[in-house]
């Protein structure tokens, strides 16, 4: 099934919801799977240069680069997939924190996709100061501190809210992206933009995705007990 309507992390936590349903509703739901995919002329990658802090430089000797556009075999890979139409039921929040690391100096993931009042654990792997600077519109932004290698701090957001930036004062190239559901129904894609969205219940279904950097994309999809829906988006780059 192709949709022509524009698309973008599922993120891997949220597959953790369902480690306590019953096996007969399990077997009764299904799923979502596609691919998120890109045509065109891909956009040069952007040279960071981090000589303004020796220690990131020492981390990344011959630079870094960041992609707007990155994948494999056409996919597309950071963009959040998620179901837009209302999913019948209560769904608790996920307790199982999802990291965004700092690492030689740049955030990782790219994009994150939590839950409300899910955890989100930022962490220091590197030598040097950085700071985890949320700015969100709906949510309410902080801005942590983090001086010394190895510190972790965790917040959680109690609004649903897509896709507002992180990002680090100290040093200005680092960014990340963070989308907040209150369902567990969304993924992030992988490398080759490939997703799926497990024990989905049966039913016709309205998908979002988004990506950071290019604009929303919709489309629909029905899924049938015990059964994948299959989802295929394009990207046209001019």
């Amino acid at each position: 099934m192709r949709s022509k309507s524009l698309l973008v992390l599922a993120s891997a936590a949220a597959l953790a919801v369902w480690a306590g349903v019953p096996q007969a509703q399990a077997q009764a739901n299904g799923k979502i799977t596609g691919r998120i995919l890109f045509k065109g002329v891909v956009p040069e990658p952007m040279k960071i240069r981090m000589t303004a802090d020796p220690r990131c430089q020492t981390a990344n000797p011959n630079g870094a680069e960041r992609r707007q556009i990155d994948g494999k075999n056409g996919g597309l890979v950071n963009v959040i997939v998620s179901i837009k139409t209302k999913v019948k039921g209560t769904f608790p929040p996920l307790t199982t924190p999802v990291l965004l690391d700092q690492q030689g100096c740049m955030y990782t993931p790219a994009v994150i996709g939590l839950m409300v009042g899910q955890p989100l654990k930022m962490r220091n792997s590197d030598e040097t100061l950085h700071n985890i600077h949320p700015r969100p519109v709906v949510n309410e932004g902080f801005n942590v501190g983090q001086p010394r290698k190895g510190m972790e701090t965790e917040k959680k957001f109690d609004k649903p809210e897509t896709f507002f930036p992180v990002s680090c004062d100290v040093h200005p190239w680092m960014r990340s992206y963070i989308a907040v559901f209150d369902h567990p129904f969304f993924t992030t894609t992988k490398e080759d933009g490939s997703f799926e969205i497990p024990n989905v219940p049966p039913g016709e279904y309205e998908i979002e995705a988004q990506h950071p950097t290019l604009k929303l994309m919709t489309g629909k999809v029905v899924v049938k007990a015990g059964a994948a829906g299959n989802v295929e988006l394009t990207y046209t780059l001019k």
